[in-house]
């Protein structure tokens, strides 16, 4: 002790004695009521990293069962459990402090004692009932002490304390209220390490013994019993133990028989035998009767003191005191000394050994969850790789398959144009060798002023009929070329289909329906075709000159004699265009062999008529050479055959030589566009083949990228998969270290 007889200040933990001692814990060098700081720090630097530990890992277990909810949802709700039970034992242990409650009859000392303990006269004391109220002493890091009243929450000067907790103060309050003393922890060693004191009034003054130690002492480490020891335990103190005996589980309890100065003028065996008496009824109160300690324990926890000499003595008061106060002032530093250990024992054990023993229950249950989460990562993974397989081969496979499909029906596609092309051609040339049929089968009224009209009701009835015969001639072979080559591709594209519809590639595909067959269009524009027809509809005598001179002297006289008359017979057709076969042309000079008869027909320009002028020549030349007579009878004959020639030409006449003139011309107008038709229905019929072959390939196309799409997810998966195998690997290794400081935690202050 000091000079004075105070013993020197504990010296208070250092965050670096802390980190030094967290590296190789050495408890035996800590102090005790220390040891509890050590403990709570210790112990909340494990739970506060244990913390951030499950927050991190609910994350992983959140990711782990979006694709299994079923999977890891009940594990998920406990880890989050978990984590909230970890964030209120950290809570928990950030308020935590050693309790003391001081109980006893009023007028044993209670307060004395509490004074003693803290070196200062800081709680009312005196004669008679002193404490009206419960009273707590905090240690805090403020230079003036505060108090707080229960009913308000500002802070008051510390002297109000007398006035407030004092029984025979006209303020005092209810006796269940507490008053709440701040003490500043640089005036008192034993409030600096985190103890709460709490002085109570008499059990022996209220009923209401219950309701004191459900709300006063539920959270206490130790009670300390202030006897009187001028007489053994009195029943109303049995009865307070048993009550909290009742209420906690083994409370630790010291028993203080105070004011033994009382026997320093006794005879030494007197007094010690009043002690012995004392002490063995109150070993079998608490070991007998209440069973909450050993006797050997139950004898450590009984002492018999003076705190007023003790309070003395540390306020260098210590005049005029009864004999023997050194022995009983070394009892009272006994007790104290045993009181921490017990104090800090006990605190460690009631407020962190149940939160050490829930962690480590905690991180075993996690291990067990990383177990499964690592499993399920592994499962998946497999399944994920081994579907990963399989879609990248059904890639392929459906790749190469419409490339194929691609590249076959591209030429099968060519070949039927080929074919159709052919089947058209054939069918046109057909139709034309019996073009003139269909023209004779016309029939509409005829009038050479309506020539037209007429042509105009051919050419349209002309192009129906070639469409509609077309038509009959080439729809059964093209539709069945086109059928099958349709068929064929439908089905092949539809077992691609089908395989992309079961692996659910995209939206359903219904099935494939082969539409109606094809049927290209046959129309020949016969307007625009025929639209340079001429037609030639004079009367012509068969011995004219013209027609003898067609027969005798070739195309070339008779282009030369028609060239000579301005005929006004002839009937233009709808349009002026010069066609081939027109006789219309340029002026011809005639040989030399021909020049008297060019002489002689142009000498007589003053006849009006074709016929007499070729008629005077060709008299003119035979009177010369047989006579009258013969060319009379030659004229005669000529005439008459004029004249049955000329009733012979008729409407009809006309109509057939209209229709005989429009035969030939279309015939070869036609032969001219045959290969172009065939190739317009060749055309025809390799677009609509091109065009199913394109859509049911972007069909296939559409189950492809979302075939790409799937497999990309599917590697994306099964990188998460090997991110969340390795992560659980790492935690699994975090809260074994965890796991390991609890259990070092639990050697260190277990009991």
């Amino acid at each position: 002790m000091t000079s004075g007889g105070q013993p020197p200040l504990r010296r208070t933990l250092s965050q670096m004695d802390y980190e030094v001692l967290k590296q190789s814990p050495d408890i035996a060098s800590i102090p005790p009521l220390q040891r509890f700081g050590f403990a709570k720090r210790r112990m909340h630097d494990i739970f506060e990293k244990f913390e951030d530990y499950l927050k991190s890992l609910n994350d992983i277990i959140g990711e782990s069962y979006i694709r299994e909810q079923t999977d890891l949802h009940g594990e998920s709700m406990d880890l989050q459990n978990m984590l909230e039970q970890i964030s209120s034992i950290v809570d928990v242990i950030d308020r935590d402090h050693m309790k003391v409650a001081f109980f006893g009859r009023t007028s044993n000392g209670k307060s004395t004692v509490i004074n003693s303990m803290l070196k200062d006269q800081i709680l009312p004391s005196g004669i008679g009932h002193t404490t009206n109220c419960f009273l707590s002493i905090t240690g805090v890091d403020v230079p003036e002490p505060y108090l707080l009243r229960p009913d308000s929450p500002d802070k008051k000067n510390a002297q109000a304390i007398k006035r407030l907790s004092h029984s025979l103060s006209k303020e005092c309050l209810d006796p269940n209220a507490i008053v709440r003393l701040y003490w500043p922890k640089t005036k008192c060693a034993l409030i600096r390490d985190e103890v709460v004191l709490v002085d109570s009034p008499g059990i022996d003054m209220s009923p209401d013994v219950d309701g004191w130690i459900d709300t006063h002492c539920q959270d206490a480490d130790v009670f300390v019993l202030v006897a009187n020891s001028e007489s053994t335990l009195m029943h109303s103190e049995k009865n307070f133990f048993r009550r909290v005996n009742a209420k906690l589980s083994q409370p630790n309890i010291f028993i203080l028989n105070n004011r033994w100065d009382c026997s320093a003028g006794e005879d030494a065996a007197v007094r010690d035998e009043v002690r012995s008496q004392h002490k063995e009824r109150t070993i079998e109160f608490i070991v007998d009767e209440l069973g909450l300690m050993t006797r050997s324990e139950a004898n450590d926890r009984i002492f018999f003191i003076s705190a007023k000499e003790a309070l003395k003595i540390r306020l260098d008061e210590a005049q005029d005191l009864a004999a023997g106060y050194k022995e009983r002032y070394q009892e009272f530093e006994n007790f104290e000394n045993k009181f921490e250990h017990c104090l800090s024992a006990s605190a460690i054990k009631t407020k962190f050994h149940s939160h050490a023993l829930r962690g480590r229950d905690i991180a075993n249950s996690i291990s067990e969850i990383l177990n499964k989460v690592e499993g399920l990562a592994v499962k998946y993974r497999e399944q994920s790789l081994s579907e990963l397989k399989r879609k990248k081969q059904m890639l392929d496979f459906i790749l190469k398959e419409s490339d194929a499909i691609k590249q076959y029906f591209k030429k099968k596609i060519e070949a039927v144009g080929v074919h159709v092309e052919q089947i058209v051609s054939e069918a046109l040339r057909e139709e034309i060798l019996r073009l003139s049929n269909t023209v004779d089968s016309f029939s509409y009224p005829f009038q050479k002023d309506y020539i037209n009209k007429y042509k105009s009701e051919l050419e349209a009835y002309l192009e129906d009929n070639l469409g509609k015969n077309l038509m009959d001639r080439c729809h059964m072979r093209i539709s069945t070329v086109y059928d099958d080559i349709k068929a064929e591709l439908c089905g092949r594209t539809q077992q691609l289909l089908e395989l992309q519809q079961h692996n659910q590639l995209g939206p359903s595909q219904p099935g494939l329906e082969l539409q109606s067959s094809f049927e290209p269009i046959y129309q020949i524009d016969c307007q625009s075709l025929f639209m340079g027809f001429q037609s030639h509809l004079e009367f012509q005598f068969i011995f004219g000159p013209t027609a003898i001179a067609r027969r005798f002297m070739g195309p070339r006289y008779t282009h030369f004699l028609t060239s000579l008359n301005k005929s006004t017979d002839v009937v233009p057709s709808s349009s002026q265009s010069s066609v081939a076969g027109s006789t219309r042309g340029d002026h011809v000079t005639p040989a030399d062999g021909d020049v008297a008869l060019f002489i002689v027909t142009r000498l007589l320009p003053v006849f009006t008529s074709k016929t007499a002028v070729s008629a005077t020549v060709v008299i003119a030349a035979v009177y010369n050479v047989l006579g009258w007579k013969v060319i009379a009878a030659t004229g005669t004959l000529y005439v008459g055959l004029y004249a049955y020639e000329r009733l012979k030409y008729t409407n009809r006449a006309v109509e057939r030589r209209f229709k005989q003139q429009f035969c030939d011309y279309a015939s070869l107008k036609l032969q001219d566009i045959v290969t172009y038709t065939g190739n317009c229905c060749s055309t025809q019929v390799q677009r609509d083949l091109s065009s199913t072959l394109s859509r049911l390939l972007s069909s296939v196309e559409s189950g492809v990228k979302a075939l790409k799409t799937q497999i990309a997810e599917l590697d994306a998966e099964v990188q998460r998969l090997d991110r969340i195998s390795k992560l659980t690997s790492m935690k699994r290794a975090d809260v074994d270290v965890y796991r390991s400081d609890i259990s070092q935690f639990l050697l260190m202050f277990g009991p």
